[in-house]
């Protein structure tokens, strides 16, 4: 069975873009020392608080490197990007739980994100197998 051709206005995914962003910026705030949300830093300790900013710097960096960028690589740069992402939002998001109802709104945006990356993950491998 042949897949649907899809074919996009544009070549970039400005929500995609502006995320990555937002995940490059904040990654670093926090890395160089800005205070990390007291949800967060009340549950985990600080070495988890360092892998949680990392996780952001570096699903910033690689994602906009893939998205960005048309390399016969990009593709799967973008997408280890999203799956990094992923795993930052899931690890804040996790600690988020924890709390209840009070962090009920912050917990589904990033749970939203997260499964949005794991989505656009997702799309990225069925694009890479179609083409070969």
């Amino acid at each position: 069975m042949t897949r649907p051709l899809v074919v996009l206005s544009g070549r970039h995914r400005p929500h995609e873009l502006l995320l990555l962003a937002v995940s490059l910026v904040t990654g670093i705030a926090y890395t160089i020392g800005a205070p990390p949300p007291q949800s967060i830093a009340a549950l985990l300790p600080s070495w988890a608080l360092h892998v949680w900013a990392a996780g952001l710097v570096l699903s910033g960096v690689v994602g906009l490197v893939g998205a960005l960028t048309r390399r016969p690589w990009s593709l799967a740069v973008e997408q280890a990007g999203m799956l990094i992402g992923a795993g930052a939002l899931i690890w804040y998001t996790a600690a988020l739980t924890t709390l209840g109802v009070p962090a009920l709104f912050a917990g589904t945006i990033c749970a939203g994100w997260a499964a949005a990356n794991i989505v656009r993950a997702v799309q990225i491998r069925r694009d890479m197998r179609g083409a070969r």
